[in-house]
């Protein structure tokens, strides 16, 4: 990779970090926070598939987040704790559940994007639409070429060589 194009790659990973940083800070809480704090952090994008798809089985979740199964049940329990979601049988094949939104689920999704598209608008209100336009052009752009990376097993392996300091004799 030339000097130029690491240089390039590096500035915008620390972009992307910087604003995966202001993502995750990007909590709000709608009631008693308690209740929600949770469907707003981890469990929020659970809601947002839930809210797109309606019913869905756990593994389908977790394959259309890239998440663990574990990670995904124990995060759509809290959100069922909380009443925001409901699990019901699948109808084609009993052994399973798949789970859905519950009307108060529905409600605090509508609230919580509501919300979150707020922040947005705001941090936006000094931007002329031609610079809102190019940003979502090019951000939709970079996560469809890094989307279509990340599925080439050489670029997605990376096996770090760590040299280890010999061990010193007893």
């Amino acid at each position: 990779m030339p000097a130029s194009t690491s240089t390039t790659s590096g500035a915008l990973d620390e972009v992307l970090f910087t604003l995966g940083q202001s993502l995750r800070r990007l909590r709000i809480s709608i009631g008693d926070e308690s209740d929600f704090a949770y469907a707003i952090g981890s469990g929020f994008w659970q809601l947002v598939l839930l809210g797109e798809r309606g019913e869905e089985r756990i593994s389908e979740i977790a394959s259309a987040l890239n998440l663990d199964i574990s990670t995904v049940s124990r995060q759509l329990k809290l959100l069922q704790s909380r009443g925001l979601i409901e699990r019901a049988p699948d109808k084609s094949d009993g052994r399973v559940s798949k789970v859905r939104l519950t009307p108060l689920g529905k409600s605090v999704l509508d609230q919580l994007v509501e919300a979150r598209l707020a922040v947005i608008n705001d941090a936006l209100t000094s931007w002329d639409q031609t610079d809102i336009d190019a940003l979502i052009t090019l951000l939709d752009r970079f996560s469809r070429d890094l989307g279509a990376s990340l599925t080439d097993p050489d670029i997605c392996s990376v096996s770090p060589q760590i040299e280890r300091d010999p061990e010193p004799p007893n």
